[in-house]
């Protein structure tokens, strides 16, 4: 700062004033910034920034309405995140980062946003998501919603639901869980998509793999035998009309695959439900045993909360080196042997034989 010397000689006593020097001070009061009509007209004068009572409207997401442009901090870190996210705003989908366009297979928002989020979410699962959404977002709870993808994919996502202050509309975010690698295998065609298991096509690899060991096996050593399973449950039909279609298949798949070996493969076909892969078997007697095992799982049947359902379950077997010596044929023979057991009554096992 510059310093200024002051004449004390000069400085002038403001008690005594004239209305001369009063005149000649009024006429200064610009040079200082002062707006002599404001201090005449004090009721013209407001004590807050009319800016601040001004609200523009704006359809983007609540955040870019924010000073301190939250919204630039927020965005990139939405968008790049692995958690698939989507702004539900009345229904309709208002904003999806890119790993929600990335499970459902699309490359620009711009075809998503404004459709029906309920329009890519599986039919079976659109009660159970708006009867839950408002328990979701007062308790953080999880739900598991099926997607549909543009390609007709059904992928399952686990979400969260996150309410967005809004008094015009119903607003709420999704928030999907992190896809880990774990996660991947749904998006490659090689697992079902509901319980989770190694598809058909994944099955049929190993069982390839598994004739291929044996065959390449060292010829002094012992062949062991290799068992195809195909299962088949007869009265699932019953289950489809109360809706528990899906609720079996989940409650199988996680029986079968805690209760075998765990170099045993349970995998979902295509016209029949299951399908196990037994390798490494030494002899008939250690066959018959895991065969006894496997139809004891589906003996009592299926309990839910409230009741226990009978369960009419058929087998088709075939053994690998006789009389199957390849993976093609011992699929075959194990839907042949299975369609014999269908012409029984009640459950039943059918080893195929020439």
């Amino acid at each position: 700062m510059f310093k200024q010397e002051i004449d004390l000689e000069k400085v002038v006593d403001t008690t005594s004033v004239e209305v001369d020097d009063a005149a000649t001070l009024l006429e200064q009061a610009p040079r200082y910034g002062i707006d002599l009509n404001a201090l005449e007209n004090p009721s013209s004068v407001s004590l807050m920034r009319e800016e601040n009572f001004i609200f523009e409207k704006n359809d983007k997401p609540f955040w870019h309405n924010l000073d301190i442009k939250l919204g630039d901090l927020i965005e990139p870190l939405v968008n790049d995140s692995e958690r698939p996210m989507v702004l539900v705003c009345d229904d309709k989908i208002a904003y999806c980062n890119q790993a929600i366009m990335q499970i459902l297979n699309v490359k620009n928002s711009d075809n998503i946003v404004g459709e029906p989020f309920l329009s890519f979410v599986y039919r079976d699962d659109w009660n159970v998501l708006t009867t839950s959404i408002g328990e979701m977002l007062t308790s953080l709870k999880k739900l598991r919603v099926r997607l549909k993808t543009l390609s007709e994919k059904i992928v399952p996502i686990e979400f969260q639901a996150i309410y967005l202050p809004d008094s015009s509309h119903f607003s709420f975010i999704l928030v999907g869980s992190h896809l880990s690698k774990a996660n991947k295998p749904f998006f490659n065609n090689l697992y079902d998509d509901l319980t989770g298991l190694p598809n058909f096509f994944l099955f049929e690899d190993r069982v390839q793999m598994a004739v291929n060991n044996e065959n390449y096996k060292d010829s002094r050593l012992p062949k062991d035998l290799i068992a195809v399973i195909a299962i088949n449950i007869e009265n699932m039909e019953a289950f489809r009309k109360i809706h528990l279609e899906d609720f079996v298949y989940k409650k199988l798949a996680n029986t079968l695959v805690l209760s075998l070996k765990k170099n045993h493969t349970v995998a979902r076909g295509l016209k029949y439900p299951f399908w196990i892969l037994m390798p490494d078997i030494v002899n008939g007697y250690e066959l018959d045993l895991e065969l006894k095992k496997l139809r004891n799982l589906f003996k009592n049947g299926l309990s839910d909360n409230f009741t226990t359902h009978e369960l009419i379950v058929n087998f088709g077997v075939s053994i690998f080196p006789n009389p199957a010596r390849s993976a093609k044929k011992l699929v075959e023979q194990a839907i042949s042997a299975l369609k014999v057991a269908q012409e029984r009554e009640g459950s039943s096992i059918e080893l195929f034989s020439k």
